[in-house]
């Protein structure tokens, strides 16, 4: 069963760890464990090389003859074949033991190929989880600049409006604009509705004169529960979320039924955008429930 295939390599015991492991970082290798004696597994190999063939470089597919290695088959722990075992970054990731046909194959490496775009939107989540909201926007913005599948493109615009209301200053309108792009069957349309709610409250900087004129108020009244709405929208708006929960903890300590308790309703979306994992969160919430 030899090939001359750049996508189908024999692997042996010595370069096993090299050439399936290692190499399985950065793109998805199946081993077919096989021996010549096997009926199915000569049915089977062909399938497998041909569909492998047609990804051009998506999928490798490394061939084991359990015969000659033997020990490389013990170790994988082979007690029938064919065997096709899926590496993925190290590790086992998916298998399946007998021949099967081409159209459960092809179903099977689909589920292994990773998705165009995908990994670039995982890395923007991870810095937005580490605080790192600009960097995630540059690094968004960029690959939304290119052709995406529909499901990668929703998730980075959904990660791009959140990376943007993170850094303050942005325009509610262009972040309203990404959310709106967001397919409403994706797994992302319940996150988009939650930031639509915070943007409905930056919004509301703009309300009754705006922040200029709620600090005016506040100067004249202190009690003056819509004025320090605004203030907090403003406040938010521009990224300081510290004095924006600080302003709206002091409304739902003196006013609940104001807004129809829209402070404890706004420092909650605010929650929600900095996530579970914020400090800020953390402290806010503990003081919310002393104050509720």
């Amino acid at each position: 069963m030899e090939t001359s295939s750049p996508f189908v390599f024999e692997a042996t015991t010595d370069s096993f760890e090299e050439a399936v492991l290692t190499r399985s970082n950065t793109v998805p290798i199946l081993v077919d464990f096989w021996a010549a004696w096997c009926g199915p597994c000569r049915m089977l190999t062909p399938i497998l090389e041909k569909i492998v063939e047609a990804q051009a470089g998506k999928v490798l597919l490394a061939k084991v003859n359990t015969d000659e290695q033997q020990e490389l088959a013990a170790r994988h722990r082979i007690s029938g074949i064919p065997a096709v075992k899926a590496y993925f970054k190290g590790k086992v990731v998916s298998e399946f033991v007998g021949a099967r046909d081409g159209r459960f194959i092809e179903q099977f490496i689909k589920q292994l190929i990773p998705i165009e775009g995908d990994r670039e939107v995982s890395d923007a989540a991870k810095l937005l989880a580490d605080g790192m909201p600009k960097e995630a926007a540059e690094q968004l913005q960029q690959l939304l600049a290119t052709a995406l599948p529909v499901e990668v493109a929703s998730r980075a615009r959904l990660l791009l409006a959140e990376s943007q209301l993170l850094i303050g200053g942005a325009d509610l309108s262009v972040v309203r604009g990404l959310l709106a792009q967001v397919d409403p069957r994706s797994v992302q349309s319940d996150r988009a509705e939650e930031l639509l709610t915070v943007i409905e409250f930056m919004a509301a900087s703009d309300d009754e004169g705006g922040e200029q004129q709620a600090v005016q108020r506040l100067h004249e009244n202190d009690r003056d529960s819509a004025a320090r709405y605004v203030l907090a929208a403003a406040q938010a708006r521009r990224g300081d979320f510290a004095s924006a929960l600080e302003s709206l903890l002091a409304i739902v300590a003196r006013d609940r039924r104001f807004r129809d308790d829209g402070a404890r309703k706004a420092m909650a979306a605010i929650f929600g955008l900095l996530g579970a994992n914020s400090d800020l969160s953390h402290d806010f919430r503990r003081r919310l429930q002393v104050v509720v």
